[in-house]
């Protein structure tokens, strides 16, 4: 008989060979120079000054003055705290490394638990070994990018909100708040997870007065975690700016992104013009600025080719969001279109994985459904602005999930049909 758990010992260590090979391999030259170094210098910064700044790859330099509200706090504080103890040269972004890669193999585990928990020993495993090998995530948990993190918390919030539906012990609800929380200090996009949940929880049929009781308390600790954020912003922009605001350079770039778009003005050249009418703007009012650009342009793209925009926005986003790959260095000598073909073949593999799991098996359906809830949730948060292969990132354990559920049920309706009498 195969004892199961003890498989998944074996799963995260080869995930953590193949992680730690990569990252003796190319060292600290594995990086994008991009954004993972700006929250680098973001952790420094914090350090020696104090104040959260941020400064994009292709941002002015003065931006690395202003307190910034264009990102959530979580990766600059996880990278302080790594810092403080280890330093900022080598060693320090050496053991930042090694924690990211610690976290993402917790998220692997995370995994396992979530899908052993609705789908079965098996399912768990295999959403666990898809993920483990994973090029892409190898690549990610090598980048000191906030994807990581995110992802592993994803995990847990959904895992925990499942358990929680299921057995309403109120163990369940903290550790689903705390993940919550911690998901929101790195990206701001799972804000509205709780309308997901709420609908899932009419579906379990959650007594609507522990609901509430519990939606309280959970107001009540989102005010008391994110006070000393919005106080903060406050101070320096004299705004309530509830997470971030830094959603004008993305939501700009999204309206040149689809088909019909208004492009009468390229957008090098528009970003160019705005550089020169707002010379001295800083971080937040050049964010504020595109995003007022960007809903101008959305207003006469709406009242040009409204079709163009539906279809952009409603399905060709989707496509480009889920048809993407993160996979800007190559490694292992692992060709960028193998790891194409490889995310296509796993993309459509959770989604025919989904579909046959619901159509065979009458038990967990609801799980199913919310797990398929939580990704259209994502696909039209991340398809409002410019979209591209690095957003399905954090989701793609729960795709990788629908292929172990499919290949679970498929499996076990073959042996039903093949032994009928049982």
């Amino acid at each position: 008989m195969i004892r199961w758990p003890r498989w998944i010992g074996w799963v995260i260590l080869l995930a953590f060979v193949l992680r730690i090979a990569a990252l003796m391999t190319y060292g600290l030259s594995l990086t994008l120079h991009s954004d993972d170094q700006g929250y680098v210098h973001s952790a420094i910064r914090l350090l020696q000054t104090g104040t959260l700044t941020y400064r994009g790859p292709s941002e002015p330099a003065r931006f690395e003055l202003d307190p910034t509200v264009k990102i959530m706090p979580g990766q600059p504080f996880l990278l302080a705290a790594i810092f403080w103890l280890f330093g900022t040269g080598t060693v320090g972004v050496y053991a930042a490394k090694i924690a990211t890669i610690l976290i993402g193999l917790a998220g692997i585990y995370g995994i396992y638990l979530l899908g052993r928990y609705c789908f079965g020993e098996a399912a768990g495993l295999i959403a666990a070994l898809l993920l483990a090998v994973s090029v892409e995530q190898i690549l990610t948990d090598n980048l000191l990018l906030t994807e990581t993190p995110f992802m592993t918390s994803l995990i847990y919030l959904v895992y925990f909100s499942v358990k929680l539906a299921s057995k309403r012990k109120p163990v369940y609800f903290y550790a689903l708040l705390f993940f919550y929380l911690v998901a929101l200090f790195f990206k701001a996009t799972v804000a509205l997870y709780p309308l997901v949940l709420f609908v899932y929880l009419l579906f379990k049929r959650y007594p609507f007065p522990l609901m509430i009781r519990q939606a309280t308390i959970a107001l009540v600790a989102i005010l008391v975690v994110l006070g000393p954020w919005w106080v903060r912003n406050y101070v320096h922009y004299h705004q309530f700016i509830p997470l971030t605001a830094g959603d004008g350079n993305p939501l700009l770039m999204g309206t040149y992104q689809g088909v019909g778009y208004p492009n009468h003005e390229p957008l090098s050249a528009l970003l160019q013009r705005l550089q020169t009418e707002y010379p001295n703007a800083d971080s937040f009012t050049w964010m504020q600025v595109q995003k007022e650009v960007a809903m101008e342009r959305l207003r006469e793209w709406w009242q040009s080719s409204p079709g163009s925009l539906l279809y952009s926005y409603l399905l060709r986003k989707p496509i480009i969001l889920w048809g993407g790959t993160f996979y800007w260095i190559e490694i292992f000598r692992i060709s960028p279109e193998t790891v194409v073909v490889l995310h296509h073949l796993a993309v459509v593999g959770g989604v025919a994985g989904g579909l046959l799991y619901l159509a065979l098996n009458r038990h967990n359906r609801g799980e199913m459904l919310f797990i398929a809830m939580v990704l259209g949730y994502f696909t039209v948060v991340y398809s409002v602005y410019f979209v591209f292969g690095r957003y399905n990132v954090a989701a793609m354990p729960l795709v990788f999930l629908g292929i172990g559920a499919g290949t679970v049920a498929v499996r076990r309706c073959v042996r039903i049909w093949g032994h009928p009498s049982q």
